[in-house]
């Protein structure tokens, strides 16, 4: 008899252990969706400009809103590893110049479809579990500046895309899951991103003058720019041929909150 409890006690030990290991590792997906504020940000060139007075503004085009998902499988308890992939839904940021017979605004918007593989860490605790991820980020974006300029009776507008190249970084953060049921739980983090994005073409996708269309009237230089690390200004561009500027990186560094859900298999 007590040979029988006490292999009875063994037996619940082991299913006890087993089970713990089938839920603390294994393959899961999630879904979030969050918003972060602009990180790292710099001066453009372009800024708020009256007859009286002159105005710096700082942009950061990894603002906006990120929607992304995940594919990860934890090794054990307290250790994984991560491949994510999110969109960023940049914000817009706007300058104007005013001066006596009009205004030129200015606005400027970004995109970016973002890669991140990355390690997890988790303490492995029943009910909220916290967690830390680091990783890095490979992208490719856009960035779009439209520029609107009001001189007396004339309407000028020009629609600009940069484009190209990839972007590079880093992300961390640090968050919590909710366990809802053994493979379904809730979370939400705060993230970091720390990442800069330098375009290598730059292309004129509108330009109107009083509403009419003006953009067939743009030779190719005048359209199509491209971005390199070096050139020679003195070399002569003919108009059939894309104009040529040296690269800039420009900030995507943001940090904000996230929230999902985790799904277990």
């Amino acid at each position: 008899m007590k040979k029988f409890i006490s292999f009875k006690i063994i037996m619940l030990v082991v299913i006890s252990l087993f089970t713990t290991n089938l839920f603390s590792q294994g393959a899961y997906v999630s879904l979030n969706l969050g918003y972060g504020l602009g990180a790292s940000s710099q001066n453009i060139g372009i800024y708020n400009r009256t007859s009286t007075n002159y105005e710096q503004v700082n942009v950061s085009f990894g603002q906006g809103l990120n929607i992304g998902g995940t594919f990860g499988y934890m090794l054990n308890e307290n250790i994984g590893a991560e491949l994510g992939i999110s969109y960023l839904l940049g914000g817009s940021s706007t300058m104007q110049h005013s001066f006596t017979s009009g205004t030129t605004d200015y606005t400027f918007s970004s995109k970016m479809l973002r890669i991140n593989p990355s390690i997890v860490l988790t303490t492995g605790l029943e009910g909220i579990n916290p967690y830390a991820k680091f990783g890095f980020l490979i992208g490719t974006g856009s960035i779009t500046n439209e520029v609107n300029q009001t001189s007396g009776g004339t309407v000028a507008f020009i629609k600009t895309k940069l484009n190209g190249g990839m972007a590079l970084g880093f992300t961390a953060s640090i968050g919590a899951m909710y366990n809802l049921s053994d493979n379904m739980s809730l979370f939400g983090e705060f993230a970091m991103v720390n990442m800069s994005y330098a375009p290598t073409k730059g292309e004129v996708t509108e330009a109107t003058l009083n509403g009419a269309d003006k953009l067939s009237d743009l030779t190719t230089k005048e359209k199509l720019t491209d971005y390199v690390d070096s050139f020679n200004p003195s070399t002569s561009i003919p108009d059939s041929q894309p104009d040529q500027l040296l690269k800039e990186k420009l900030p995507f560094g943001s940090f904000g909150i996230n929230i999902g859900i985790r799904i277990g298999f």
